[in-house]
Parts: C-alpha cells; structure tokens; sequence
C-alpha cells in the first residue's frame, strides 16, 4: 500500500513527563537545575519491517540560572524515536535514523 502522513489511526500509547529541579542555590540568587523530559511510545503497530512497537527519547539537563539568564547543556538519548526502527528504510526517506545521542548546549535571555 502507499503511505498516507495525514492517516489518523489510533496506534499506541504515549507517556510524558517533564522535570524542573533546582538543586543548588548560589547567595546572589542564582542557581544550578537538573530539567529535561521524556516522551515513550508503546504499544504501536509493528506490521511493517520500519515500524516498532516501542519507542521515545529522554533529555537531560543541567542548567545555571539568574534572573536574566540561563546557560546550560543538555544530553538527549533516544532509541527507535516515534516508532521508526533504527536502520529500516523508511517508505518516505532512505534509512531512519532513529536511536542515538545528541548533545545541546543553550545560552537563554529572559525577558
């Protein structure tokens, strides 16, 4: 069959979660969190050789704050992402690229 990216079946189950702790507190007000979040999918359809059942990536993070900025770095893991299987070609692209590692650094002003 073809793919259709607009289908809107029902196909699993996501849980969510997101994280802001501040554990150490600086005496000008600043202070170092550990934040990130996660999205798991399960219980997905896995008919075909690029889908799995499972799947989902979790960030991590570490993050100094004041009242103007926040500088950081983030490690983001993540393995058969939204179901596609690491490796399988996909009908719309050559190879899904779906489990690995990524590394994020942010430099925030707040307004």
């Amino acid at each position: 069959g073809t793919y259709d990216s607009n289908q809107k079946d029902w196909n699993g189950y996501q849980v969510s979660a997101n994280w802001f702790k501040p554990f150490h507190f600086f005496d000008n007000g600043s202070f170092i969190s550990y934040q990130g979040n996660i999205d798991y999918q399960f219980g997905m359809e896995d008919d075909a050789g690029y889908q799995s059942s499972n799947g989902g990536a979790m960030f991590n993070g570490i993050y100094w704050h004041s009242n103007q900025f926040a500088v950081g770095y983030g490690l983001k893991l993540y393995n058969n992402v939204y179901g596609f299987n690491d490796g399988e070609a996909l009908p719309w692209a050559p190879v899904a690229d779906s489990s690995g590692v990524g590394h994020y650094v942010a430099v925030t002003y707040k307004f």
